[in-house]
């Protein structure tokens, strides 16, 4: 079921945040002119965005695009953008893209996009990866292509030289995607120079560092809006999108992962984003009127913020590789993190990057033996007794290892997002690994009791094919929100696991990755994003 959402309102926005500066203008037939842009994914396993824009007519103003209109066609391909061309009679637009690899190779692919249906098909054959420079229709029936040698091998000139090709389909709306084959792309060598993008149609450049993702949301009695980002370390907004303050980023401790708003209502804990697992963590309490720091604590080893039924609390974070130090359970009465037992590593081990880390290797002087080579899931007893202000690490005493982090022996499980649920239960998301530095291979959302005596066996295991970022409940539906690193969101019942619905989170036509998401309200709820905007959307029943 496609998931029923809207975006009623975007209360933070980054103007064309998805674009960077790497934009195309081309011509399409009748004088009318599309603007295409796209940028390096900065690591995205998704791939480079590709948007297809209406361009102000001739003497118009151009911050109208500044305001970020809507795409009309949106996707992503495996390789920047390099050439763009509109058939002269057909609603049909074919991209070339391509990149040199670091070593040999120039790859890229050419692909068709029909405007009238959203369709895109890749053309080059299955393993054909070239990289295309230019493109030209010089008529109906023939595409010339200018592409890049295979590679650079003893031949420097492949920088600036290349092959020209004209492909010839009688009708081009039904080529069928991978039919241009490998023995197609021979032609004469020709001066075929990599394009220079024209300069990108975007917001002006500021001293400001650029936006990044959006860590959490909260909010407050007032109806103000509370959020930390890779950029800030806290802001306020006001539910009319008013920016009250900010509280930059700090050149050491660099943004705010989540933050915790006192009982008294006048000031709120903030857990910044450095350093990083193995060192001290840091916390910094804000005023919420004005945003000036009142107090700031360190601590002597990792430790994550978290909000129970006592107030702020601190807890110990010894995470293991490739994780940070992080807590992010919320709405339950207790404290709930993730404990990882065990000496540190001592041994010149391949993933001892910090010098601290968790590896479990084999070697005599850090081997990990017996049952406290597990990882659990530990709780904090509540206590009433301490100022709700204070900040501080519980006593060893009022902590509680429940069960087993991975309710299958053996399997290593990273740390998500996870809501408490009543009393006794828990809704969690983790991924699991099949070797400490190795990428997650499956994803799960899981429902577990962590009442008294629990053996932590899930009472129903949802699988997802990506990282959950964010997790949130909707009591008055009963209504599991999950956002995926994919840009996905999935909606479960939240007594069975069953499920409800999933899709894409669309900004003006584009496709957005949601990395926060906080219910304000039967069917209402706040999205943050990879790109720092806040979206305030609305859940339609079905």
């Amino acid at each position: 079921m496609i998931f029923p959402l809207t975006v009623d309102r975007i209360l933070a926005d980054r103007p064309r945040a998805e674009f960077g500066r790497s934009v195309l203008t081309v011509a399409a037939p009748g004088g009318t002119h599309v603007v295409l842009g796209g940028h390096d994914p900065q690591g995205s396993a998704d791939g480079y965005p590709i948007g297809v824009y209406a361009a102000p007519a001739p003497g118009a103003d151009t911050s109208a695009l500044q305001a970020h209109p809507p795409a009309l066609q949106w996707l992503r391909t495996g390789w920047r953008l390099r050439a763009a061309a509109f058939h002269p009679t057909l609603p049909l637009l074919v991209l070339g893209t391509g990149s040199y690899d670091g070593g040999y190779f120039f790859e890229g692919e050419l692909v068709l996009l029909d405007l009238a249906t959203g369709e895109h098909r890749h053309l080059f054959e299955e393993g054909c990866r070239r990289e295309v420079r230019s493109l030209e229709w010089t008529d109906a029936r023939t595409l010339r292509i200018l592409l890049a040698p295979y590679d650079d091998w003893e031949d420097r000139a492949a920088w600036r030289e290349g092959h020209r090709v004209d492909l010839v389909r009688p009708d081009w709306r039904t080529v069928p995607a991978h039919s241009v084959r490998d023995t197609e792309l021979t032609g004469p060598r020709v001066p075929a120079a990599l394009p220079e993008p024209t300069p990108a149609v975007a917001a002006p450049d500021t001293e400001e560092p650029r936006p990044g993702e959006i860590r959490s949301l909260t909010v407050l009695p007032d109806g103000d809006i509370l959020l930390t980002a890779d950029h800030v370390l806290l802001e306020r907004w006001s539910a009319r999108g008013q920016r009250r303050w900010s509280v930059p980023a700090d050149p050491d401790l660099g943004g705010g992962r989540t933050s915790v708003a006192l009982p008294e209502g006048h000031s709120a804990w903030v857990e910044t984003l450095g350093p990083r697992h193995g060192d001290s963590g840091t916390f910094l309490r804000i005023d919420l009127s004005d945003g000036t720091e009142r107090e700031r604590l360190t601590t002597p080893g990792p430790a994550a913020l978290v909000t129970t039924s006592e107030g702020p609390l601190l807890v110990p974070m010894c995470a293991g590789y490739g994780e940070r130090a992080r807590s992010r359970f919320r709405h339950g009465p207790h404290a709930i993190f993730r404990d990882i037992a065990g000496s540190p590593c001592v041994c010149d081990c391949p993933w001892d990057d910090d010098e601290d880390c968790d590896c479990r290797c084999g070697c005599p002087a850090c081997a990990v033996q017996g049952p406290d080579a597990e990882v659990w899931l530990t709780t904090v007893d509540t206590h009433h007794t301490r100022h709700p202000a204070d900040l501080a690490l519980p006593a060893a005493v009022r902590c509680r290892r429940l069960f087993p982090w991975s309710w299958e022996p053996g399997e290593t499980h990273s740390g998500g997002p996870g809501v408490g649920v009543g009393e006794t239960d828990l809704i969690m998301a983790t991924v699991r690994h099949d070797g400490r530095a190795d990428l997650p291979v499956q994803g799960f959302v899981t429902r577990r009791s962590v009442a008294e005596g629990s053996t932590g066996i899930p009472s129903w295991i949802f699988p997802v094919d990506r990282t959950p970022t964010a997790l949130d409940i909707d009591p008055a539906t009963d209504t599991v929100l999950v956002t995926l690193s994919s840009g996905e969101l999935i909606a479960l019942e939240a007594t069975t696991g069953a499920f409800l619905a999933r899709g894409h989170v669309l900004v003006r036509g584009v496709p957005v990755i949601p990395t926060a998401v906080t219910v304000i309200g039967p069917g209402r709820i706040l999205l943050g994003t990879s790109d720092a905007r806040v979206l305030i959307c609305c859940l339609k029943p079905t």
